[in-house]
């Protein structure tokens, strides 16, 4: 009698789609801003104080050991990917570097503001506090001689898919805007709404336009 040898094929995992890489980088990223942010305020707050806590420079070290699990993550994440989906095009390899670089220059401007806040009390208030006319004025030719190029060179690097998602995600967060602005100015010259606050307001339109984007580009 024979006996014939079988064996299971043998299925690869399949390789990590570009929507759940771009899902562990915006983590990363958060992640990344918020623990740098963290550790940037505590230790200009320490740098104040005649004397630190032990507990205090743990927690700040804690924060910074955080910041550079998330940039690992990333890092990890992204070879995974050119790993198991091949090298990516020259076009699309530009936009990604664009990506990555503006990415990176966004987090040294948190870092940043975390450092020249006039307020260190609240290390963490990076959006609201005072900062020094000086820096706000660099931060802000950072964004006009830096980070305009930058965005201009990664929307001329990408494909018809991905403008095509960029623009859809740019019409809901411009419909967005449309309707709470004038909302919320009139509910508070109304009485019962707060004073309208723009960056709330810029970061929510730029939450929608994303989603939409995410959306339309990788599910």
């Amino acid at each position: 009698m024979m006996v014939s040898n079988m064996t299971d094929d043998q299925i690869d995992p399949p390789a990590m789609s570009l929507g759940k890489l771009a899902m562990r980088m915006f983590g990363a990223t958060v992640a990344a801003v918020f623990f740098s942010g963290a550790a940037a305020g505590l230790f200009d707050a320490f740098g104040k104080e005649e004397q630190v806590k032990p507990a205090g420079w743990v927690i700040m070290g804690v924060f910074a050991a955080l910041t550079l699990a998330a940039f690992w993550f990333a890092w990890v994440s992204a070879r995974r990917y050119y790993r198991e989906n091949g090298p990516l095009t020259p076009r699309a390899r530009r936009a990604t570097i664009s990506a990555v670089v503006a990415t990176a220059i966004g987090l040294l401007m948190g870092v940043w503001m975390s450092f020249a806040s006039d307020a260190p009390e609240q290390p963490f208030d990076m959006a609201a506090g005072p900062l020094p006319s000086g820096v706000a004025a660099a931060l802000i030719a950072v964004i006009v001689v830096v980070i305009a190029p930058i965005t201009w060179f990664w929307h001329r690097n990408i494909d018809e898919h991905e403008e095509q998602s960029y623009r859809t995600g740019a019409l809901a967060g411009l419909y967005f805007y449309s309707a709470v602005t004038p909302i919320w100015w009139l509910g508070n010259r109304g009485g019962f709404l707060p004073a309208v606050d723009g960056m709330t307001i810029y970061l929510a339109t730029m939450a929608i336009w994303g989603a939409i984007w995410f959306r339309q580009r990788h599910l």
